[in-house]
């Protein structure tokens, strides 16, 4: 299982939070249902990056809903085969 953590505090939800996680969703039900898990944060002490996510140990920011593909396939798939 590989968790993938979205900020949702008040700055990163202006800024588009919310599409991210539904972003995430999508290519998670399309591609490895029941096998990544989407986690709420309330700060990541990044707040004037953008959207803040977290990946593993790995840590994004100033991320778009047109980043997540690129950032699924890159960091998420490989950590699922690795498993």
């Amino acid at each position: 299982m590989v968790t993938v953590t979205v900020c949702v505090g008040s700055s990163c939800f202006l800024r588009g939070a919310h599409a991210v996680i539904q972003e995430f969703e999508r290519l998670i039900a399309e591609q490895v249902p029941g096998q990544v898990e989407i986690k709420g944060s309330f700060c990541m002490e990044h707040c004037t990056d953008g959207v803040t996510i977290k990946i593993g140990d790995d840590i994004f920011s100033a991320v778009k809903p047109a980043d997540v593909p690129g950032l699924f396939e890159k960091y998420v798939m490989p950590k699922l085969v690795q498993g």
